[in-house]
């Protein structure tokens, strides 16, 4: 199975900061200078430059509260990805997740005995459906890991003018040196003080209610394998026969 490029919404369409943990806090809250909006500012440049990585996120699941944990790769060039996903939706929880612009497949292994029912000469079914940011948490969030690139880098002047852009401090991360500088009111990105690599993102939505967390680490060229065809399954196409999928997560 081919899997194509993802067009996603802004990467800022849904985001604020949070508290993050780490150690050796230092410096307090200051308006940026115009080194750090540049660096800010090329931030998500660097990250397609980079072509890919490997994540790990944590996030607010959806309205029936609990977390949701996302583990995988991104392909920043071709804007699709490949994740293990722990947490979120019951019954039937999606277990593993790919995704491009034009679909999201799902493996849900507790469905398997539904699908039996209406498929049984399919074995371990891959869900396959359109993405919908709006209604389900889950493209909400590989909208999120997957939009943090850009082709461009942003306008430092203009960021510097933009309300809420600050430093935050100085941290440590994952054992090494970071600078923590917020984009506007509500997005916060830790950054490599040496190499000015991306270490994690920080957000939420715009009433603060679905808080983000995601570090990438192993940065390079992804390449993202697909599922089996001879095990997809077009939720489309069957209608009522698979109306138990729950929204995910």
């Amino acid at each position: 199975m081919k899997i194509r490029s993802l067009g996603v919404a802004a990467v800022f369409f849904s985001v604020l900061s949070l508290s993050a943990c780490g150690g050796a806090k230092q410096s307090t809250e200051r308006a940026l200078t115009s080194e750090e909006a540049s660096i800010l500012a090329e931030v998500l440049f660097r990250n397609y430059e980079a072509q890919g990585a490997s994540f790990y996120l944590a996030a607010q699941a959806g309205d029936g509260g609990g977390t949701i944990t996302v583990e995988g790769i991104i392909d920043w060039k071709n804007h699709q990805g490949t994740a293990r996903v722990f947490g979120g939706s019951q019954p039937y929880p999606v277990e593993e997740v790919w995704w491009s612009r034009d679909f999201v497949a799902e493996r849900r292994p507790t469905f398997d005995e539904v699908m039996a029912q209406v498929l049984p000469t399919v074995n371990s079914p891959v869900l396959v459906r359109k993405p919908d940011a709006v209604k389900r948490r889950l493209d909400q969030i590989l909208a999120i890991v997957t939009g943090l690139s850009s082709q461009t880098p942003d306008n430092a002047q203009l960021l510097l003018q933009m309300e809420g852009s600050a430093f935050i401090r100085t941290d440590e991360l994952r054992n090494r040196q970071a600078i923590v500088l917020r984009y506007g009111k509500r997005t916060v990105f830790w950054l490599d003080k040496e190499t000015k690599t991306l270490l994690r993102f920080e957000g939420n939505n715009s009433t603060n209610q679905y808080p983000v967390v995601v570090d990438f680490l192993d940065f390079g060229r992804k390449v993202v394998q697909g599922p089996q065809a001879s095990s997809l399954v077009n939720i489309a196409n069957y209608g009522d026969q698979l109306a138990l999928v729950p929204l995910s997560p």
